[in-house]
């Protein structure tokens, strides 16, 4: 009898260790997207959202035979990004609900994170080569990038690099990674996106189709999988030039720290020089706008910008920024009361600029320490329905076609904002 015993008791304190297992902090499955078979061997990261690694590393985990995964309750409690990668498919973000703000989970010893699964796509790839006027490899370390097309809120149109690469000696180059979609292969853009000389010097923005720019270029349409062998772009090299700035104001401020410069449209660096200058490095032919922004110790402390063409050689632009301005307003609604819902903040926005301030009691607003610029209008905050019908500054009708234009320290009064809906206060 006392050997059945000890089974039965090695039998009960299996049970209880099993009970007594930690639960792990996140857990899921990464599986195929199309046949929905696991993937072992799969590597999923956690991230701590707003926070860098020291070290470029991050906790990982590895899937299992049956594509699980687990994190120890060891994991620091916080706001993560979970995002899951595996050779030869897509790399993944987790989002609990398909938008950008899903993608952020908090972490903490209370409730643990189950289910955080992902579904990867084969990665499809685009193989090509780069050749010059004569038909020769045009050689090595030029930038090919992938690009998709992309709607902003607003409804404008962006170009938005999925995956670049370099060519090699042969000038022949490979994009891995791009999921399911319809692709435009460019050199050395869009608009000088991670763009630098080669050892002979610059090549022209071409895209595949032999075209200056995406409107006359040949899309590349991909499926899960799918490989395209065959994309031959043609390019030529171009003088690229320096934009060299020299800043002040603005007028009523002391001298700020810092100026933060930028040409609209356009991917580039910048350097400030010892005799107080700026130097934009690799600026093509074409018209350009510069915005500068003057940086104190307590924000923002102007704004300025200047219009220049790129020909043949260097440009020096003198850069004069200016103060900052005000708007003073009201809100109303277009409901028989009259009086604006509570919980609505009046917002503007500029190409470089955003601001809000809540409405008071009465519907009033006053948004200070306003750029120079030109901005329209939105609600940053509000109740579900509401939204703008109109906005007037003036008498004038501000729209996106027609945007409010704020000067060097100028306070503009008399803008009236028309919302409509969610009833009274």
């Amino acid at each position: 009898m006392r050997p059945i015993f000890i089974v039965l008791l090695l039998g009960v304190l299996c049970v209880v260790a099993e009970a007594q297992e930690v639960e792990p902090s996140v857990s899921g499955r990464v599986v195929r997207a199309d046949s929905g078979l696991p993937i072992e061997g799969a590597s999923v990261r956690l991230e701590r959202a707003g926070v860098a690694s020291s070290n470029g590393e991050y906790p990982t985990a590895i899937t299992d035979t049956h594509g699980e995964y687990r994190f120890g309750r060891d994991v620091e409690a916080g706001v993560h990004i979970v995002s899951a990668s595996a050779a030869g498919f897509v790399s993944q973000t987790y989002s609990s609900d398909g938008t950008l703000e899903g993608k952020f989970q908090r972490v903490d010893g209370a409730k643990p994170l189950r289910g955080v699964d992902f579904r990867l796509e084969r990665e499809a790839v685009i193989r090509g080569e780069l050749v010059d006027a004569e038909g020769k490899p045009a050689g090595a370390e030029i930038e090919v990038a992938a690009v998709r097309k992309e709607n902003r809120e607003d409804g404008s149109e962006r170009l938005l690099p999925v995956n670049w690469v370099k060519t090699d000696a042969k000038g022949k180059f490979v994009l891995t990674k791009p999921p399911s979609g319809t692709y435009f292969v460019c050199v050395n853009g869009p608009n000088g996106f991670d763009a630098f000389p080669s050892a002979e010097g610059w090549m022209r923005e071409t895209w595949y189709g032999n075209a200056d720019s995406v409107d006359g270029a040949t899309p590349v349409a991909l499926k899960e999988g799918d490989e395209r062998n065959d994309v031959r772009i043609r390019v030529q090299r171009e003088g690229r030039y320096r934009v060299i700035v020299w800043s002040s104001g603005p007028d009523d401020q002391p001298r700020p720290d810092r100026y933060s410069l930028h040409i609209e449209n356009r991917s580039h660096t910048s350097s400030s020089q010892s005799d107080g200058s700026w130097v934009i490095p690799g600026i093509p032919p074409g018209h350009y706008r510069l915005v500068g922004i003057a940086w104190g110790d307590a924000g923002y402390v102007g704004e300025g910008d200047v219009n220049f063409d790129v020909v043949d050689a260097d440009v020096t632009l003198h850069l004069h920024v200016g103060g900052l301005g005000e708007i003073h307003g009201t809100a109303r609604s277009e409901d028989a009361s009259g009086r604006v819902p509570a919980g609505v903040m009046i917002g503007i926005k500029s190409g470089e600029a955003e601001q809000g301030k809540d409405v008071d009691a009465a519907g009033g607003f006053v948004l200070d320490r306003v750029l120079p610029g030109r901005y329209t209008f939105e609600l940053l905050k509000k109740p579900e329905g509401v939204e703008i019908r109109g906005v007037r500054c003036g008498g004038v009708a501000v729209s996106a076609d027609q945007p409010l234009q704020v000067h060097d320290r100028e306070k503009i009064a008399g803008c009236e904002v028309v919302v409509v809906g969610g009833g009274s206060r």
